[in-house]
Protein backbone atom coordinates (compact mmCIF):
# COMPACT_ATOMS: atom_id res chain seq x y z
CA UNK A 1 0.00 0.00 0.00
CA UNK A 2 2.53 2.68 0.69
CA UNK A 3 4.79 1.28 -2.08
CA UNK A 4 1.88 2.20 -4.30
CA UNK A 5 1.17 5.35 -3.11
CA UNK A 6 4.67 6.35 -3.15
CA UNK A 7 4.99 5.08 -6.88
CA UNK A 8 1.67 7.44 -7.51
CA UNK A 9 2.78 10.61 -6.14
CA UNK A 10 6.21 9.91 -7.57
CA UNK A 11 8.83 11.30 -4.46
CA UNK A 12 12.03 12.08 -5.98
CA UNK A 13 14.82 9.88 -5.33
CA UNK A 14 17.17 11.70 -2.04
CA UNK A 15 20.44 13.72 -3.41
CA UNK A 16 23.67 13.80 -0.63
CA UNK A 17 23.63 16.72 1.86
CA UNK A 18 26.35 18.78 0.09
CA UNK A 19 24.41 18.51 -3.29
CA UNK A 20 21.17 20.34 -1.15
CA UNK A 21 23.82 22.86 0.34
CA UNK A 22 25.33 23.96 -3.48
CA UNK A 23 22.12 24.00 -5.07
CA UNK A 24 20.77 26.11 -1.86
CA UNK A 25 23.76 28.58 -1.82
CA UNK A 26 23.85 28.65 -6.05
CA UNK A 27 20.00 29.71 -6.02
CA UNK A 28 20.03 32.46 -3.47
CA UNK A 29 23.19 33.97 -5.24
CA UNK A 30 21.48 33.82 -8.43
CA UNK A 31 18.21 35.81 -7.54
CA UNK A 32 19.95 38.21 -5.53
CA UNK A 33 22.20 39.26 -8.55
CA UNK A 34 18.68 38.96 -10.85
CA UNK A 35 16.96 41.15 -8.39
CA UNK A 36 19.53 43.47 -8.14
CA UNK A 37 20.02 44.09 -11.63
CA UNK A 38 16.40 44.60 -12.61
CA UNK A 39 15.37 47.17 -10.19
CA UNK A 40 18.54 48.89 -11.22
CA UNK A 41 16.79 48.91 -14.96
CA UNK A 42 13.37 49.23 -13.97
CA UNK A 43 12.33 49.67 -10.65
CA UNK A 44 11.49 47.42 -8.02
CA UNK A 45 7.86 46.74 -9.18
CA UNK A 46 9.39 45.46 -12.68
CA UNK A 47 11.51 43.29 -10.28
CA UNK A 48 8.71 41.78 -8.51
CA UNK A 49 6.75 40.93 -11.75
CA UNK A 50 9.41 39.10 -13.17
CA UNK A 51 11.17 37.32 -10.14
CA UNK A 52 8.81 34.49 -10.32
CA UNK A 53 10.39 32.68 -13.43
CA UNK A 54 13.39 33.56 -12.67
CA UNK A 55 13.10 31.63 -9.33
CA UNK A 56 11.75 28.94 -11.28
CA UNK A 57 14.62 29.17 -13.61
CA UNK A 58 17.30 29.07 -10.55
CA UNK A 59 15.46 25.69 -9.55
CA UNK A 60 16.25 24.05 -12.55
CA UNK A 61 19.68 25.74 -13.02
CA UNK A 62 20.96 24.23 -9.61
CA UNK A 63 19.08 21.98 -8.25
CA UNK A 64 18.97 20.04 -11.58
CA UNK A 65 22.18 20.99 -13.65
CA UNK A 66 22.38 18.24 -15.45
CA UNK A 67 19.10 18.25 -16.91
CA UNK A 68 17.45 18.98 -20.52
CA UNK A 69 15.10 21.35 -19.39
CA UNK A 70 18.54 23.27 -18.09
CA UNK A 71 20.87 23.76 -20.72
CA UNK A 72 21.69 26.52 -21.96
CA UNK A 73 19.41 26.60 -24.98
CA UNK A 74 16.25 25.51 -23.19
CA UNK A 75 17.15 28.01 -20.73
CA UNK A 76 17.63 31.18 -22.74
CA UNK A 77 15.76 30.13 -25.72
CA UNK A 78 12.86 29.16 -23.40
CA UNK A 79 12.33 32.23 -21.99
CA UNK A 80 13.27 34.87 -24.33
CA UNK A 81 10.97 33.34 -27.02
CA UNK A 82 8.03 33.17 -24.49
CA UNK A 83 8.62 36.73 -23.30
CA UNK A 84 8.27 37.41 -26.86
CA UNK A 85 5.13 35.17 -27.45
CA UNK A 86 3.41 36.93 -23.77
CA UNK A 87 3.59 40.14 -24.98
CA UNK A 88 2.57 39.63 -28.45
CA UNK A 89 -0.60 38.31 -26.73
CA UNK A 90 -0.98 40.96 -24.22
CA UNK A 91 -1.03 43.48 -27.68
CA UNK A 92 -3.18 41.70 -29.92
CA UNK A 93 -5.43 39.47 -27.66
CA UNK A 94 -8.27 41.08 -25.66
CA UNK A 95 -9.80 40.56 -22.72
CA UNK A 96 -7.24 39.46 -20.19
CA UNK A 97 -8.93 35.70 -19.53
CA UNK A 98 -8.01 34.85 -22.84
CA UNK A 99 -4.61 36.59 -23.61
CA UNK A 100 -3.29 34.72 -20.31
CA UNK A 101 -4.00 31.23 -21.28
CA UNK A 102 -2.82 31.82 -24.82
CA UNK A 103 -0.03 33.09 -23.65
CA UNK A 104 1.12 29.90 -21.78
CA UNK A 105 0.12 27.54 -24.92
CA UNK A 106 1.72 29.27 -27.55
CA UNK A 107 4.61 29.63 -25.10
CA UNK A 108 4.98 25.95 -24.56
CA UNK A 109 4.11 25.33 -28.43
CA UNK A 110 7.45 27.89 -29.15
CA UNK A 111 9.14 25.86 -27.04
CA UNK A 112 8.56 22.17 -27.92
CA UNK A 113 8.92 23.43 -31.96
CA UNK A 114 12.23 24.94 -31.26
CA UNK A 115 13.16 21.92 -29.15
CA UNK A 116 13.98 24.24 -26.17
CA UNK A 117 11.29 23.53 -23.28
CA UNK A 118 12.03 24.92 -20.52
CA UNK A 119 8.66 25.18 -17.56
CA UNK A 120 9.78 28.51 -16.55
CA UNK A 121 8.99 29.56 -19.57
CA UNK A 122 5.61 29.87 -19.36
CA UNK A 123 5.91 31.86 -16.07
CA UNK A 124 7.81 34.31 -18.24
CA UNK A 125 4.81 34.19 -20.98
CA UNK A 126 2.63 34.91 -18.32
CA UNK A 127 4.11 37.74 -16.56
CA UNK A 128 3.77 40.08 -19.77
CA UNK A 129 -0.22 39.42 -19.67
CA UNK A 130 -0.28 40.22 -16.13
CA UNK A 131 2.76 41.53 -14.87
CA UNK A 132 0.69 45.10 -14.28
CA UNK A 133 1.72 48.59 -15.96
CA UNK A 134 5.46 48.18 -15.36
CA UNK A 135 5.36 45.07 -17.48
CA UNK A 136 3.13 46.33 -20.27
CA UNK A 137 4.77 49.91 -20.60
CA UNK A 138 7.97 48.11 -22.19
CA UNK A 139 6.04 46.36 -24.95
CA UNK A 140 8.71 44.15 -26.69
CA UNK A 141 11.66 45.40 -24.55
CA UNK A 142 10.14 43.10 -21.91
CA UNK A 143 12.13 40.32 -24.02
CA UNK A 144 15.17 42.15 -23.66
CA UNK A 145 14.87 44.24 -20.18
CA UNK A 146 14.31 42.63 -17.79
CA UNK A 147 14.10 38.92 -19.57
CA UNK A 148 17.49 38.92 -21.52
CA UNK A 149 19.14 41.04 -18.68
CA UNK A 150 18.13 38.59 -16.08
CA UNK A 151 18.93 35.53 -18.33
CA UNK A 152 22.45 36.74 -18.69
CA UNK A 153 22.85 37.38 -14.80
CA UNK A 154 21.27 33.87 -14.12
CA UNK A 155 23.20 32.02 -16.85
CA UNK A 156 26.90 33.94 -15.54
CA UNK A 157 26.32 32.79 -12.11
CA UNK A 158 25.03 29.42 -13.07
CA UNK A 159 28.15 29.09 -15.05
CA UNK A 160 30.43 30.01 -12.72
CA UNK A 161 29.07 28.47 -9.21
CA UNK A 162 28.23 25.21 -10.86
CA UNK A 163 31.75 24.45 -11.71
CA UNK A 164 33.38 25.04 -8.87
CA UNK A 165 32.47 22.11 -7.72
CA UNK A 166 33.77 18.56 -9.32
CA UNK A 167 30.47 16.39 -9.09
CA UNK A 168 28.34 19.13 -11.10
CA UNK A 169 29.17 21.22 -14.39
CA UNK A 170 27.22 23.59 -16.02
CA UNK A 171 26.35 23.73 -18.95
CA UNK A 172 25.86 19.63 -18.56
CA UNK A 173 27.91 18.72 -21.80
CA UNK A 174 30.98 19.91 -19.46
CA UNK A 175 30.20 16.70 -17.46
CA UNK A 176 32.64 13.95 -18.06
CA UNK A 177 31.30 10.45 -16.41
CA UNK A 178 33.64 7.63 -14.71
CA UNK A 179 32.51 4.69 -16.00
CA UNK A 180 31.24 1.94 -13.52
CA UNK A 181 33.31 -0.80 -15.38
CA UNK A 182 32.06 -2.35 -18.64
CA UNK A 183 30.34 -5.90 -18.74
CA UNK A 184 28.61 -8.05 -21.29
CA UNK A 185 25.23 -6.62 -20.33
CA UNK A 186 25.82 -2.93 -21.23
CA UNK A 187 29.06 -2.84 -23.17
CA UNK A 188 27.17 -3.30 -26.27
CA UNK A 189 24.95 -0.54 -25.77
CA UNK A 190 25.95 2.69 -27.37
CA UNK A 191 24.95 6.50 -27.06
CA UNK A 192 23.14 6.24 -30.61
CA UNK A 193 20.92 3.49 -28.84
CA UNK A 194 20.09 5.36 -25.98
CA UNK A 195 19.31 8.30 -28.47
CA UNK A 196 17.33 5.54 -30.33
CA UNK A 197 15.44 4.59 -27.39
CA UNK A 198 14.29 7.91 -26.10
CA UNK A 199 12.92 8.77 -29.80
CA UNK A 200 11.17 5.25 -29.87
CA UNK A 201 9.85 5.75 -26.51
CA UNK A 202 7.90 9.07 -27.38
CA UNK A 203 8.45 10.34 -23.86
CA UNK A 204 9.68 13.68 -22.25
CA UNK A 205 12.96 13.00 -20.70
CA UNK A 206 15.22 15.42 -18.27
CA UNK A 207 18.17 13.46 -19.15
CA UNK A 208 20.98 13.77 -21.58
CA UNK A 209 21.91 10.04 -23.37
CA UNK A 210 25.42 10.36 -21.63
CA UNK A 211 23.43 10.24 -17.98
CA UNK A 212 20.42 7.60 -19.04
CA UNK A 213 24.27 5.34 -20.05
CA UNK A 214 26.01 6.38 -16.55
CA UNK A 215 22.86 5.06 -14.75
CA UNK A 216 22.90 1.82 -16.68
CA UNK A 217 26.42 1.01 -16.72
CA UNK A 218 26.13 2.06 -12.69
CA UNK A 219 23.14 -0.26 -12.42
CA UNK A 220 24.56 -3.38 -14.34
CA UNK A 221 27.93 -3.30 -11.86
CA UNK A 222 25.55 -3.27 -8.95
CA UNK A 223 23.67 -5.98 -10.46
CA UNK A 224 27.12 -8.32 -10.68
CA UNK A 225 28.08 -6.91 -7.08
CA UNK A 226 24.97 -8.47 -5.68
CA UNK A 227 25.67 -11.87 -7.89
CA UNK A 228 29.36 -12.25 -6.72
CA UNK A 229 28.05 -11.06 -3.04
CA UNK A 230 26.32 -14.43 -2.75
CA UNK A 231 28.86 -16.61 -4.37
CA UNK A 232 31.58 -18.39 -3.34
CA UNK A 233 34.21 -19.75 -5.41
CA UNK A 234 35.44 -23.13 -4.21
CA UNK A 235 38.92 -24.24 -6.58
CA UNK A 236 38.91 -27.49 -7.70
CA UNK A 237 34.88 -27.57 -7.76
CA UNK A 238 32.30 -28.17 -10.78
CA UNK A 239 29.70 -25.69 -11.86
CA UNK A 240 27.11 -25.79 -14.89
CA UNK A 241 25.13 -22.69 -16.79
CA UNK A 242 22.43 -24.87 -16.29
CA UNK A 243 20.81 -24.18 -20.21
CA UNK A 244 19.05 -26.76 -21.90
CA UNK A 245 20.26 -29.00 -24.84
CA UNK A 246 23.62 -28.87 -26.64
CA UNK A 247 24.40 -25.74 -24.77
CA UNK A 248 24.80 -27.58 -21.37
CA UNK A 249 28.10 -27.53 -20.14
CA UNK A 250 30.22 -28.31 -16.80
CA UNK A 251 33.30 -26.32 -15.93
CA UNK A 252 35.72 -27.14 -13.12
CA UNK A 253 37.68 -24.36 -11.74
CA UNK A 254 41.76 -25.44 -12.47
CA UNK A 255 43.18 -22.14 -11.19
CA UNK A 256 42.28 -18.66 -9.81
CA UNK A 257 44.04 -15.02 -9.90
CA UNK A 258 42.61 -12.94 -7.54
CA UNK A 259 42.63 -9.41 -7.18
CA UNK A 260 40.63 -6.81 -5.07
CA UNK A 261 38.57 -5.65 -8.88
CA UNK A 262 36.60 -8.26 -9.90
CA UNK A 263 36.83 -7.10 -13.53
CA UNK A 264 40.63 -7.89 -13.42
CA UNK A 265 39.92 -11.08 -11.02
CA UNK A 266 40.92 -14.01 -13.28
CA UNK A 267 39.68 -17.42 -13.52
CA UNK A 268 41.44 -20.98 -15.47
CA UNK A 269 38.68 -23.68 -16.37
CA UNK A 270 38.27 -26.95 -17.52
CA UNK A 271 35.12 -28.09 -19.86
CA UNK A 272 34.44 -31.65 -18.10
CA UNK A 273 31.50 -32.42 -20.15
CA UNK A 274 28.72 -30.93 -21.88
CA UNK A 275 29.61 -27.84 -24.93
CA UNK A 276 33.36 -27.71 -25.90
CA UNK A 277 33.95 -30.29 -23.51
CA UNK A 278 37.69 -31.24 -23.05
CA UNK A 279 38.94 -27.65 -23.65
CA UNK A 280 40.20 -25.04 -21.25
CA UNK A 281 39.60 -21.10 -21.24
CA UNK A 282 39.43 -18.37 -18.23
CA UNK A 283 37.25 -15.61 -17.77
CA UNK A 284 36.97 -12.97 -15.31
CA UNK A 285 35.15 -13.74 -11.49
CA UNK A 286 31.85 -11.20 -13.54
CA UNK A 287 31.80 -13.34 -16.49
CA UNK A 288 32.37 -16.98 -14.57
CA UNK A 289 29.57 -15.81 -12.00
CA UNK A 290 26.90 -14.97 -14.69
CA UNK A 291 28.04 -17.76 -16.15
CA UNK A 292 27.44 -20.43 -13.20
CA UNK A 293 23.94 -20.77 -12.34
CA UNK A 294 24.41 -24.21 -9.91
CA UNK A 295 27.89 -26.02 -8.65
CA UNK A 296 27.56 -29.51 -8.82
CA UNK A 297 29.07 -32.59 -6.95
CA UNK A 298 30.76 -35.64 -9.13
CA UNK A 299 28.74 -38.91 -8.66
CA UNK A 300 31.60 -41.23 -6.61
Amino acid sequence: MIKTAIEFLGIQSGVVSSEKLVATLGGMLAIFFCFYTTTYFIGATGSIAILPSMGASAVLLFAVPHGQLSTPWAFLAGNLLSAFVGVSCSKFISPITLAAPMAVALSILAMHITRSLHPPGGATALAAVIGGTAINELGYWYVLTPTLINCCVLFSVSLVFNNLFSWRRYPQSFMRYQSAGYHPDTRGIKMQHIHEAIKRSELVIDASDEQIKHIVDIADAIYHEELIAGFVLEPGAFYTNGKPGRDWSVRQVVDHREHKNPSLYLIVYRVVDGDRKGTTGSCTLHEFVEWAKEKMQPKS
